[in-house]
């Protein structure tokens, strides 16, 4: 796992230095550059997420916890790594105010998408009182 980590960091330096370099002479090839490499390093990365899950799906099950209340946790946590690519993307790009919005479109979805984790937790708070 650290040798792809090595080799996912050894690549971005390479990309963006190849990315300064174009980008004096075609600024929007310099920036097709930056989002090729991460395009690259998700789906370098995509296929460890599998085994996260796993672990955290076996954990979740030898505790008696409801395993329901995971799949909102992973897609939160998976909507806020799309989001956060999407807004670095768009500030690399010069478009702050795109960016901007992206982040504030990602937090309320994500929020929504938490929402049955809180209800839980106020029924678990609930029944205990």
């Amino acid at each position: 796992m650290e040798t792809e980590l090595i080799r996912i960091a050894g690549m971005g330096i390479v990309g963006a230095v190849l990315a300064v370099v174009v980008s004096e002479r075609k600024p929007e090839i310099g920036m097709l550059i930056g989002l090729a490499f991460g395009a690259l390093a998700l789906v370098m990365v995509a296929g460890k997420a599998g085994g996260v899950i796993q672990l955290i799906n076996d954990s979740v099950k030898k505790s008696g916890i409801d395993a329901d209340l995971m799949v909102p946790i992973l897609k939160v946590t998976g909507m806020a790594y799309i989001t956060q690519f999407a807004v670095d993307a768009c500030r690399d790009a010069g478009q702050n105010s795109i960016a901007s919005k992206i982040e504030i479109a990602g937090k309320i979805m994500m929020l929504a998408v938490a929402a049955p984790i809180a209800t839980a937790l106020i029924r678990m708070v609930t029944t205990i009182i």
